[in-house]
């Protein structure tokens, strides 16, 4: 379904260039419209009948002047989810500075709840040389931040739990230049039919209506009877319990609703917002499964498509079905989720980076293991390795044991093998507290900090996929290879100050450089040589 998105002009000037905006716009923008009123009556006889999607403000709309400014705490007040463009005269524009600096504008708002969403110039926008680019691109803005976007795609994929947060993974990094929202959501209890007592049915009824009504592109995975959405950093620990899963929230689900969780999310406003086409992308897994004769469960069913089309038909025009797979998730790795990147490839919605490294395999330390054992399974490993300490991210590290672990890991990482270090206890964050588990770190491990096990393997599948290109960026700046991969894999991860401190301690000491990590991973759904250059450009900063 398409919208159109009404904007109304309040100026008393407006006869003077209304033709042309609406000329000019419709050359560009033919969703848009424009309503005009040229004084403060008129204006909220408009906001009142049909509240627009956007307003476009002049501040001085009498010879006194102040109108405006009026006009839009009546906004703010009223129509909170409404955004407002202001516009005045650049020689008159201390009347905005007046209004927006001072301590408040009245007892019952804040100036932050006040101010507008963007503003400009009319003497530049309205200019007979003009091309409206800049208003164009301020209304584009405050669209979107309120979201107020046009939603037309949207992808569900379906998948068993098993490997389910390794694709959710993968997908971060795989799917780039992403222009429509991807829904990973599974189940542990067989859909089986339309009146199934399974959680899929919560699953399916969150994923399906963020797919519609959030201002995309986000990737996201629904679980927990969809009760809880998660951006990242999943976590599988419970076996058949439907709330299965913990991970970096990103919504709930509560008797009031959906309750966004992050800044960058936008729930579009209109109660009929609702997809073009749906795209389902079924890998099989439990959702799917059904109890065989005299076997156990298959996920060879078409149970999804018949339960939304039933049930969820409001959210979508059409849905679109695509089989990649029928397996249980325990079957599924690299190859499978490299179909699911191209498909959604296919679909023109982005494009699919598939180079990781499929070597990187964890190494989970145990008290019966020798030394001999631990260097079996670096060499079993190809370029990089997660190794799983116990608790706070431990190990047998006593220099004369033959059950320590430290001769191999240091032949591992003198041998050009990257070793990414954390703990097999699944919840809560991995933090080298103990002397055992820095130790790990001083012999040249790097620490996971507050990422799960599956996103720390897949992360490090994903840099050193691309390690030439690493190393050959590296070479041009002047840096350390290893600088320059460990401030990939660590961009966007929180460290705790011991992890930090013992890292920058050992890279000073082989004099590598001085890390600098970015507060986001600038890797997810960005092309990898446009993040390499941002860590580049990070570490040679002086």
């Amino acid at each position: 379904m398409r919208r159109s998105f009404a904007i109304l002009v309040i100026d008393d000037n407006h006869p003077e260039y209304g033709r042309k905006l609406s000329r000019e716009m419709k050359k560009k923008r033919k969703e848009w419209s424009f309503i005009f009123a040229s004084d403060e009556k008129s204006a909220r006889a408009v906001l009142r009948e049909a509240p627009p999607d956007l307003v476009l403000l002049d501040t001085d709309l009498s010879r006194k002047g102040r109108e405006g400014l009026g006009l839009i705490r009546h906004i703010r007040e009223k129509y909170p989810q409404i955004p407002v463009i202001l516009m005045t005269a650049s020689k008159k524009c201390d009347i905005v500075r007046d209004s927006f600096i001072t301590k408040a504008t009245q007892d019952s708002l804040k100036v932050a709840e006040v101010a507008p969403q963007g503003f400009v110039f009319k003497d530049e926008i309205f200019d007979p040389d003009s091309s409206f680019a800049l208003l164009e691109k301020e209304i584009s803005r405050a669209l979107r931040k309120f979201g107020r976007v046009r939603n037309t795609t949207g992808v569900l994929i379906t998948h068993g739990t098993d490997t389910f947060a390794w694709v959710l993974a993968y997908l971060r990094y795989s799917l780039k230049g992403l222009t429509a929202n991807v829904a990973v959501t599974g189940s542990q209890i067989p859909l089986e039919a339309t009146f199934s007592p399974s959680d899929a049915i919560g699953n399916l009824r969150t994923a399906i209506f963020l797919l519609s009504k959030l201002s995309p592109a986000h990737l996201f995975a629904v679980f927990n009877n969809g009760k809880q959405v998660f951006s990242g950093r999943l976590i599988k620990f419970r076996k058949w319990d439907p709330e299965a899963f913990e991970g970096r929230l990103a919504a709930s689900v509560t008797h009031d609703g959906i309750k966004i969780l992050r800044d960058d999310w936008v729930l579009i406003p209109y109660e009929d917002q609702k997809l073009e086409d749906l795209h389902l992308l079924r890998t099989g897994g439990t959702i799917e499964s059904s109890q065989k004769k005299g076997g156990g469960l298959s996920p060879k069913g078409h149970f999804v498509p018949e339960y939304i089309r039933t049930s969820l038909s409001g959210y979508f025009d059409k849905l679109h079905t695509h089989d990649i797979v029928a397996l249980d998730s325990s079957n599924i790795s690299y190859e499978e989720w490299e179909k699911l990147s191209k498909a959604i490839e296919k679909l023109g919605l982005c494009e699919a980076d598939t180079k990781f490294e499929k070597g990187v395999k964890p190494i989970f330390v145990n008290p019966l293991f020798t030394t001999q054992d631990y260097r079996k399974f670096f060499n079993f490993c190809g370029q990089g390795a997660i190794l799983l300490g116990y608790g706070a991210g431990n190990a047998n590290v006593l220099e004369k044991s033959p059950r320590s672990i430290l001769p191999a890991l240091r032949e591992a990482i003198e041998g050009g093998m990257v070793v990414a270090v954390t703990s097999q206890v699944p919840l809560e964050s991995y933090d080298a507290e103990y002397e055992s588990g820095r130790k790990l770190l001083e012999a040249g491990g790097i620490p996971c900090g507050d990422l799960s096990f599956s996103d720390a393997q897949v992360k490090l599948s994903y840099i050193l996929g691309h390690r030439e290109k690493i190393r050959e960026a590296a070479e041009e700046a002047g840096l350390s290879e290893e600088l320059v991969i460990v401030s990939s894999f660590l961009s966007g991860v929180t460290l705790f100050r011991s992890q930090s401190d013992e890292l920058q301690k050992r890279f000073t000491r082989e004099k590598k450089g001085l890390i600098r990590l970015l507060p986001k991973d600038p890797f997810v759904f960005r092309p990898f040589d446009y993040a390499l250059k941002k860590i580049i450009a990070t570490l040679k900063e002086p």
